[in-house]
């Protein structure tokens, strides 16, 4: 396998000790590395940074500490918005200060996905495998929850692929950004179907994507697998949905949290696209069901940054209770300024889209947030562990934690090898056919009838605490 490697050099004022030290404080000074955020020097600490490209300066992404020489050296995992390799190696120089090198390593198959979301490559047909693609968020405000996510549709490829792959073909994964963004989710959907061979898209981002991208898999004619929690839209026989509705989520956790706080009096606020307003419509009405009352509701932009007046307006609205429909980086950037406000001192929090994956970025300021999802990395079973041990096999101790939306994906693609195998094809028809005749047997909780358990958690130390599971009825639809 080959590799891009690019190195850059900088020099600074600082001794080698002083700017080891200023590493992730955010200070950007001295340039984008210091720039960076993070929470500790441990090695699997996440780090939140902008890349400076040029024309798309401030680029958001993280990565990960795998090690470090006290003042001499930093090795990180680059996660997003693309998958590499980083060493910062601190020299110091005669006039006192440090020659900082950065070696940047970017592995080639990561180049010809990059490659090609550019306009750059067209990607070449592989004969004798079998193509499957994946929509997700690598970049944007959800790209926190890219790598997880593409790491379990790897783990999920390579099983299959152990077991003999589809009808005896292996399986070829081919992985495209939408960026956060519905348009270019629906550029980013063209290129997958036009990619040879990718009979079937599973796709896990914003449900305003997938409004953007569906028409185009009905018109090729192609199954598309959506797997992350979303609200019912756009009913077609090839549009397939594995993942929470609102109702899902509110309807049981609701009551309790009212029950729990004794508060009546609730304020609805998210991003501004169709599924926070589905989860602000499905919570109005099951507050007024309650005899409760809606304080106030108001949604911002995705990517925002500040949030100034809509903490303000909950803090004047009195409100007990937050439904916080955020998602990724704005999620993360909305509670650190919710707790600095001073209002998680007297409001709490349900946030929909609360997983394992915030959890880890927001840290202490996560705490006490609940959320309804399929899965958490705490569901403590004997299936759950042993995917979590083959996760950490592949993809090492300092890997991203497995969100819901990640395992939803590693579900979603061995449920479509099974639908090939019942049906003994992979066109559209076989896959969608197949697909109500199997079930594959995953790490979430199921009943003994197959029927899905939902988990009510609670964010603590440590990740998600599971308080509790709750019935849900539909596999897919």
């Amino acid at each position: 396998m080959g590799e891009l490697l690019l190195n850059h050099q900088i020099h600074l004022a600082a001794s080698p000790g002083e700017a080891f030290a200023r590493f992730g404080s955010g200070d950007p000074t001295d340039g984008w590395l210091f720039g960076a955020e993070t929470s500790s020097m441990q090695a699997g600490s996440v780090v939140r940074l902008a890349l400076p490209l040029g024309g798309l300066a401030g680029l958001e992404g993280t990565a990960r500490i795998v090690g470090t020489t006290p003042y001499r050296r930093i090795d990180l995992i680059h996660e997003s918005p693309w998958s590499g390799r980083v060493a910062c190696l601190f020299a110091p120089t005669p006039e006192g200060g440090t020659k900082l090198t950065v070696r940047v390593t970017i592995d080639d198959i990561e180049i010809e996905r990059l490659g090609t979301e550019l306009g750059l490559v067209s990607p070449a047909p592989r004969h004798g495998t079998q193509a499957v693609g994946l929509l997700t968020s690598l970049s944007g405000a959800a790209g926190l929850l890219g790598r997880s996510t593409v790491n379990c549709a790897e783990l999920a490829v390579e099983e299959i692929n152990a077991a003999g792959g589809v009808l005896g073909r292996p399986v070829h994964l081919v992985v495209a950004d939408d960026a956060t963004d519905a348009t270019v989710g629906r550029l980013a959907m063209r290129r997958l179907l036009a990619t040879p061979g990718v009979g079937t898209v599973v796709g896990m981002h914003s449900s305003a994507t997938f409004a953007a991208a569906a028409p185009l898999a009905i018109a090729a004619g192609v199954p598309y697998l959506y797997t992350p929690t979303s609200e019912p839209q756009g009913r077609h026989p090839l549009l397939v949905r594995f993942g929470e509705t609102p109702l899902d989520q509110l309807h049981r956790a609701l009551p309790r949290l009212a029950e729990e706080t004794g508060g009546r009096r609730w304020f609805l606020t998210g991003n501004d696209y169709s599924w926070p307003r589905a989860i602000g419509s499905t919570a109005r009405t099951i507050v007024q069901r309650m005899g409760a009352t809606v304080a106030g509701e108001r949604y911002v932009p995705v990517g925002s940054r500040g949030f100034d007046q809509l903490l303000e307006a909950i803090r004047a609205s009195g409100a007990e209770q937050v439904i916080s429909s955020f998602i990724g980086q704005d999620h993360v950037r909305f509670e650190r300024q919710f707790v600095r406000s001073g209002l998680r001192e007297t409001t709490r929090t349900f946030a929909p889209l609360l997983d394992d994956a915030v959890v880890e970025h927001l840290g202490p300021d996560a705490s006490g947030i609940w959320n309804v999802l399929g899965y958490f990395e705490g569901l403590d079973t004997v299936a759950n562990r042993a995917f979590l041990a083959r996760y950490r096999d592949r993809f090492g101790s300092c890997s991203p934690p497995v969100s819901a939306a990640a395992e939803g994906v590693y579900e979603a693609l061995h449920q479509w090898a099974l639908a090939c195998h019942a049906r003994r094809g992979t066109d559209a028809t076989a896959v969608i056919d197949g697909l109500r005749r199997v079930r594959f047997e995953g790490p979430r909780l199921r009943r003994l009838s197959g029927e899905r358990q939902l988990l009510l958690g609670e964010a603590g130390p440590g990740g998600v605490h599971i308080l509790e599971d709750l019935p849900v009825a539909n596999l897919v639809s």
